[in-house]
């Protein structure tokens, strides 16, 4: 492999339970409890910030307003994210990942991470989980409106590191992400166990956590 590229949320962070939560919390205040939150939620799960505060505009009827979606993306965000992280002291990542990383950083093999964030989100985690220590932020790939979906993002992560997807072994949890990253060209993924993980050959493993993960495939 000539790099490693990596999703973020539900793969270096436990974190599904945060996201839930906070759109939830969002859905209510914003539909000020005329949706059922829970089941729009699970309609949503895993679409981006903008698209999905849209979705519940439209839901809503309310007049498209691109200024007052963005407010609401990232209140979702810095309102309900941010706090609930913190109250859950989610200050650290998925066992196994740090060393992951510091190997990498160790072996010279050059990383990229790849994330429907938006930038106040991922900003936060540089800040709260000092991700400065194995990535360069000027080289983070995030929701900036550009990038249509996971595959874009993975191209443009690979791209930024001066490689193509398919010479990347690429980290996911999202069936969504991971179709989007074999779509783009990429050939090895390890997913993080989910009971709805797609069957495809170009998965080379299935974990729970980095502590699983077998270095060999690296090939480095």
């Amino acid at each position: 492999m000539k790099a490693v590229l990596f999703d973020y949320n539900g793969t270096l962070i436990d974190d599904d339970d945060i996201n839930d939560e906070a759109w939830i919390a969002t859905i209510n205040e914003l539909s000020e409890g005329k949706l059922n939150a829970k089941d729009f939620y699970v309609d949503y799960i895993g679409v981006r910030n903008v698209p999905f505060v849209e979705a519940i505009f439209r839901e809503l009827d309310l007049p498209y307003d691109e200024e007052k979606i963005m407010y609401w993306a990232k209140l979702k965000e810095t309102k309900y994210y941010h706090t609930i992280s913190r109250r859950k002291k989610r200050d650290h990542l998925k066992p196994g990942a740090e060393e992951l990383l510091y190997y990498l950083k160790d072996q010279n093999c050059p990383i990229n991470m790849c994330t429907a964030s938006l930038d106040v989100n991922v900003d936060f985690y540089f800040d709260y989980l000092k991700l400065g220590r194995f990535f360069d932020r000027d080289l983070i790939v995030y929701d900036d409106g550009i990038s249509y979906d996971k595959k874009d993002m993975y191209i443009e992560g690979a791209r930024r590191l001066g490689v193509e997807v398919k010479d990347c072994l690429i980290f996911d949890d999202s069936p969504a992400s991971i179709r989007k990253a074999v779509e783009a060209g990429c050939e090895n993924l390890v997913a993080i166990k989910k009971e709805n993980n797609p069957d495809l050959p170009q998965i080379r493993q299935r974990i729970k956590d980095f502590t699983e993960f077998d270095y060999d495939l690296l090939d480095l």
